[in-house]
């Protein structure tokens, strides 16, 4: 196994405040994706997204190489529920939890296990986990802001569909590793949605990339991934039209969302 490139970047060009993180070692190869702060409380500093990418990186560095994805997942969120001082008190504010995403090469079971809707190559073959939330209040804030600019000159630095989606951003956690028709699998220490785990063998490739979706489009090298996600900032810049997503450029961030690359070869 050797690692070809990596890259790691917070949106806000501060390497203390990225949410991110690439973690790997002779057993694991990951990439972490902390979740966006939604909380005004202020219970973690620098931020809950920040906190629990540094949780998992500890937890994999101790993680049993022999885990298998199920073995992993319980074990991660066992770590993230041991940050809670009053385990009652975020069983009811989901908001406030520590939530992140991830995605796994383990070395031993030659898979790669996605907990949450981190992405990956596969010898080119693209494999991502998306959540039917996102597609829905995506496709929102696109239809609020394509309402609001219909035929009209106005500055793409306006974004009316992320002001009307924000109150729903705020109620997702409710459904974070439920039943419901729009639950999501997200590694938080309280809730378990094992049944939403993918699993993708590995044991024939010879060449993967992980990413955070921080990327939208992965390409086979992190030069050309970084050339596609400038030319989407040139093209759709609040990414309401070729990339629908729940937020866009702007002028204050180095890009959308913080962003991590791995590629390596078995």
């Amino acid at each position: 196994m050797q690692i070809i490139e990596e890259f790691t970047a917070s949106k806000r060009n501060n390497p203390a405040l990225n949410e991110d993180a690439i973690f790997h070692n002779a057993n694991y190869i990951a990439v972490i994706d902390g979740v966006t702060n939604k909380s005004t409380k202020g219970l973690w500093s620098p931020s809950p997204g920040v906190q629990a990418r540094e949780t998992l990186t500890f937890a994999l560095r101790h993680a049993n190489k022999n885990f298998n994805a199920y073995e992993m997942y319980a074990f991660l969120n066992e770590c993230l529920k041991t940050r809670y001082q009053d385990i009652t008190y975020f069983r009811d504010h989901p908001n406030d939890r520590l939530q992140v995403n991830c995605i796994i090469y383990s070395v031993a079971k030659q898979e790669i296990w996605f907990f949450g809707d981190c992405h990956c190559l596969v010898d080119g073959v693209y494999y991502n986990n998306s959540k039917q939330i996102d597609t829905l209040l995506a496709d929102l804030r696109s239809f609020v802001y394509q309402a609001n600019h219909y035929q009209k000159v106005s500055p793409l630095a306006e974004d009316p569909g992320r002001q009307a989606i924000l109150p729903f951003l705020e109620l997702q956690a409710n459904l974070a590793n439920t039943t419901s028709e729009f639950s999501y699998l997200v590694l938080d220490g309280i809730g378990a949605l094992p049944e939403k785990i993918k699993i993708v063998a590995v044991a024939d490739a010879q060449t993967i990339v992980l990413a955070s979706d921080g990327y939208p489009v992965l390409e086979a090298s992190l030069a050309e991934t970084e050339t596609t996600l400038q030319q989407l900032r040139q093209d759709d810049p609040l990414l309401v039209a070729t990339f629908k997503a729940t937020k866009g450029f702007t002028s204050k961030l180095a890009s959308f969302d913080d962003r991590s690359y791995i590629k390596f070869t078995l």
